[in-house]
């Protein structure tokens, strides 16, 4: 499969619900906050949970204005384009809507929950050489971590869960150029896997390919499950078991990606929302006044290896260093190097 070739779903009937909704919840949480946020700070006060449910309801408010807002610049983009805005144009301007809507939503869910935020090898992700960029994922925010914290616009390509196509402002954006939403448990996962591949293809400069290898949000409760469906592989249940606060990273468009292409690799590593996974979470705390930390670091293409056992010794090393950090241990010392580079 081709990069033009990309397959999209733009469905009219699926909008015709969750634009409408997103828009009146954009006008409507704003117009009763006044009288909701007065009940949730007395909730707030006899739980004694530093108004975290006030926050939660400002947060919501917060995204749907946001989501609503970067819709009605998508719309004005639209209309351009059809009075002859050129395609080029056309995507680096979505392009800034994208970038301007993750940043607006990423700084002010941090300030909304008073959350400090500590990046450590921001150059790793901001250097312009192309790459594949892997981050760990355990909450939505995250997934906005690579637009957010760089100090300039990258061409991001990104792998993405079909479902969120509910979401108005990443079913119409982002389908504005080049992005994957791959449909998990799909009868045709090579079908998937070839959409993966192709978003390497003539990838310029300041381009990356995003992924998060675990597949889904980490929690307790999909480790537990994996340790279970694990119980006749002795090697993938010993892994599982020894990452605590991550899952496995060995899917299979991530090793044939790698082993398609041949860039730099780039590590995400975060630790601080893993207690915010849900929104009762969320409303009881569990990401007021937290400490974000992530860390990045970048692996030259020469020291990847393209071999698919290469590939899975090298993401499992780097996983466990990830997971090393979620757990504020340090990795390395009397921890076994696995080797990186290609054995052929």
């Amino acid at each position: 499969m081709r990069l033009d070739e990309l397959p999209t779903d733009r469905s009219w009937k699926r909008r015709a619900i969750t634009l409408p909704l997103w828009f009146t919840l954009a006008v409507a949480l704003p117009i009763v906050m006044p009288f909701v946020l007065p009940v949730t700070a007395l909730v707030d006060l006899i739980r004694r949970n530093r108004l975290s449910l006030s926050r939660t309801m400002i947060f919501f408010t917060w995204y749907f204005v946001l989501e609503s807002a970067g819709l009605f610049v998508a719309g004005i983009l639209w209309l351009r384009h059809q009075m002859g805005l050129s395609d080029e144009v056309y995507e680096v301007e979505n392009r800034k809507v994208q970038r301007w809507w993750a940043r607006g939503l990423f700084w002010g869910t941090a300030r909304i929950f008073a959350m400090e935020v500590e990046l450590e090898g921001l150059d790793a992700l901001e250097d312009p050489t192309p790459c594949i960029v892997l981050s760990r994922h355990a909450s939505t925010l995250d997934t906005m971590l690579p637009i957010a914290v760089v100090r300039q616009m990258k061409r991001y390509r990104y792998v993405i869960k079909a479902e969120l196509l509910t979401a108005p402002a990443l079913d119409i954006v982002a389908q504005r150029f080049p992005n994957v939403f791959v449909v998990r448990g799909a009868a045709n996962t090579e079908r998937e896997v070839e959409k993966v591949l192709a978003l390497s293809e003539d990838l310029e400069a300041t381009g990356a390919v995003v992924m998060y290898p675990e597949g889904t949000r980490f929690s307790a409760e999909k480790r537990a499950r994996l340790l279970e469906k694990f119980a006749d592989d002795p090697e993938m249940r010993e892994l599982t078991e020894e990452l605590r606060n991550t899952l496995p990273p060995l899917r299979e468009g991530v090793v044939r990606l790698l082993e398609h292409t041949n860039m730099d690799v780039v590590f995400i590593a975060h630790r601080g929302l893993d207690e915010a996974s849900s929104m009762a979470e969320l409303a009881g705390g569990g990401m007021t006044g937290v400490s974000l930390v992530a860390r990045m670091w970048r692996i030259p293409a020469e020291e990847v290896p393209r071999t698919a056992e290469g590939l899975k010794r090298f993401l499992v090393h780097h996983w466990r260093r990830i997971d090393h950090f979620v757990r504020e241990e340090d990795y390395g010392e009397g921890v076994e190097e696995l080797p990186v580079a290609s054995s052929g």
